[in-house]
Parts: structure tokens; C-alpha cells; sequence
């Protein structure tokens, strides 16, 4: 397989799993491949090193259970903002599942191989989620049918280009695409997503395009989806 070129030279890639002779294996091949570093991080490690550096973060969902999932659960969430985090070795999820970890941009199942695996690091490494289209659906539905918080609308108040993002992401556009189509810059949509997230109150990109489809038009906008 050739290897594949990514930003990845400027991150840390940590894989929160247990320690075996397969995860060992796991970590040499993504080294070889991506050309960066992989850490293996215990979950006694977790805020020890996820404090001392920025990347992203595999979750081995096949190492833990019942409340160690929990426990692993808690102690990343603190570090949401400062990296990017996947499921790793999942199991075909619910939306239930899914939503329960709100910091996740994407989700690797157990047969996934190594190509994808890569591939989908690129990805997000570029600042896009990595989530099949059917489990996007799925979140949204949970959302719809789950959201009970009242929205004071009189507080939000989105700029034109903030507006025209929040649009294009209704239409599944990454990053990059919405970039090309605004003649701005990978980094001057992430902070504009950022922006928008803080104002709209959401945590993720999921939790946004919900938001845009139900809200947009009571605020006076036309989400056009």
C-alpha cells in the first residue's frame, strides 16, 4: 500500500487502548504509514498525556467495558478542544451511542482496514469528520426527537459569512469545500465554525447542521436545505 501524505507531521497521535502484542503491531504499521509518531495511552495515562500536546486521539472501544468505558469517557472530555478524537474498533453503534460522546469527529469499525484507517486520519487531520452519511442521518434524527432546551433567539446573532458557512455545512460540504466555494482559507472556516458552535450552543458539527435545519428560518434565515 503507498503511504499516505498527511498533516500529521504536526500532531501527536495517541491511541487510547491496553497494551498487546496486536496493538503493538497496529502502532508500527501507522507509523509506517502515515510517517508520524503513534503513543499508546493507558487509561491511567489519559490526563497526563493528552494535557502535554495537541492531535489526535484513537479510542479502542474493543480494550474496555461497562464502566471503564465511562471512566475513559470522563477523563478525555476535559481535553475536547484540544484535540481531535475517533472511535476506534467499534461495534455498529447506535445514535444513542454515538451521542453520548459529543467530542467525536469520527468512528472506525472493527473490519475497517489499515488503508482506511489511514485515509480517514487524513481526513480529520484536515479538519473533517470522518462518520458514514446513514450514522450522520441517525444523529440528527436522535437530536430532533431529543431536543427539549429553550432558545432565547434574541441572543443570537450570526454574521453574513457565518451565515453562508452554517448553510453549506446543511449540505454535508467539509471543510475544504466550503473553503473553495467562500475563496477563504481551511483555517478561516474552522474559526468561523468555532464562532458559530459557541453561539448557536453546540458542541459538534452533527449538533450545528440539526440546529441550522430547525432554526435558521425562526430567526429570520433560509437555511436553503
Amino acid at each position: 500500500m503507498q503511504n499516505i501524505e498527511t498533516t500529521s507531521d504536526k500532531y501527536t497521535i495517541l491511541l487510547v487502548s491496553e497494551p498487546s502484542m496486536t496493538i503493538t503491531a497496529l502502532i508500527s504499521c501507522l507509523e509506517k504509514e502515515i510517517k508520524s509518531a503513534v503513543s499508546l495511552v493507558e487509561k491511567q495515562e489519559i490526563s497526563e498525556k493528552l494535557s502535554t500536546s495537541s492531535g489526535l486521539v484513537l479510542i479502542d472501544l474493543s480494550a474496555f467495558e461497562g464502566d471503564t468505558v465511562s471512566f475513559v469517557k470522563q477523563s478525555l472530555a476535559p481535553f475536547s478542544e484540544q484535540h481531535v478524537f475517533a472511535l476506534f474498533n467499534a461495534h455498529d453503534l447506535s445514535a444513542k451511542e454515538l451521542a453520548s460522546w459529543p467530542f467525536i469527529k469520527g468512528v472506525f469499525k472493527k473490519e475497517d482496514d489499515l488503508e482506511h484507517l489511514c485515509h480517514g486520519i487524513e481526513k480529520m487531520l484536515s479538519g473533517e469528520y470522518w462518520l458514514p452519511r446513514q450514522k450522520l442521518a441517525e444523529l440528527i434524527h436522535y437530536y430532533q426527537q431529543n431536543n427539549n432546551s429553550a432558545i432565547d433567539y434574541s441572543e443570537i446573532c450570526l454574521t453574513n459569512r457565518e451565515q453562508q458557512i452554517l448553510r453549506k455545512l446543511v449540505t454535508g460540504a467539509s471543510n475544504s469545500e466550503i473553503a473553495d466555494s467562500l475563496f477563504v482559507s481551511e483555517h478561516t472556516v474552522k474559526s468561523h465554525l468555532y464562532n458559530i458552535f459557541k453561539k448557536i450552543n453546540v458542541k459538534n458539527r452533527v449538533q450545528a447542521v440539526f440546529w441550522a435545519k430547525n432554526n435558521l428560518s425562526v430567526i429570520g434565515l433560509d437555511y436553503q436545505g
